[in-house]
């Protein structure tokens, strides 16, 4: 190839990179980004998104969460199955350090040990020397089992067996020390409710130094 015709296919590319930018600088400017009314967490945004499809029940009549519930491809999970529509706006597919959903409110003499957690090594998080998550950290569950008296939430490197039989807390639940809990379920109308107790306080519950002692309660809510 000539140096001509090296010049002419760079200038060719040059002015279709020009183009398409002031193409994108157009439409940016003709659909502009509208915020929400009012700023939800994500997991509330997702809970709001709505189905095209009727809720699916069960035989109990309760809501059928048995399913995919997160979008991996592949998935070990198996194939994405969640039945709603939509996705999350722009600025919160990101977790923001100062700005972070459901961020705990610490006593001032616990402040300093969250900071130096959070700027020390990576080594002090758990997730960086393979430890599991821990609730709420490894967030919503990839896949749902459920039927009428337990739900199973699959999670990748955890599976939590959720009982919804009626039965009762037993008092030595608490004394235990897990990653992700011992959870009792039961029904509020169309709203799934897991209390979980019984935690270790090596997990975080966010990577920015979150720590917790192991009297934490976790409650769940799950809408469908």
């Amino acid at each position: 190839m000539s140096k001509n015709s090296r010049f002419l296919v760079a200038a060719g590319i040059a002015i279709a990179i020009a183009g398409a930018g002031q193409f994108s600088q157009v439409s940016a400017q003709t659909t502009p980004y509208k915020p929400p009314s009012k700023r939800v967490s994500p997991a509330e945004g997702f809970a709001r998104q709505k189905s095209s499809r009727p809720t699916p029940r069960a035989g109990d009549g309760h809501p059928d969460l048995t399913g995919v519930w997160m979008g991996g491809f592949p998935s070990p999970a198996g194939p994405y199955t969640i039945r709603r529509m939509g996705t999350f706006e722009p600025d919160q597919a990101v977790m923001q350090r100062g700005a972070a959903w459901n961020k705990p409110i610490y006593k001032p003499e616990f402040w300093e040990k969250v900071r130096s957690l959070d700027f020390s090594k990576v080594d002090v998080d758990p997730a960086f020397r393979c430890l599991p998550p821990g609730v709420p950290r490894q967030t919503a569950p990839q896949k749902i089992v459920q039927t009428p008296k337990e739900l199973v939430f699959y999670n990748g490197n955890s599976t939590r067996f959720v009982p919804v039989d009626g039965r009762e807390r037993d008092p030595q639940d608490a004394d235990y020390a897990t990653w992700s809990g011992i959870p009792l379920g039961h029904w509020d109308g169309d709203t799934l409710v897991v209390e979980s107790v019984g935690f270790t306080d090596e997990s975080w519950i966010q990577w920015q130094g979150y720590f917790h002692t192991d009297a934490i309660p976790s409650l769940l809510h799950v809408h469908r």
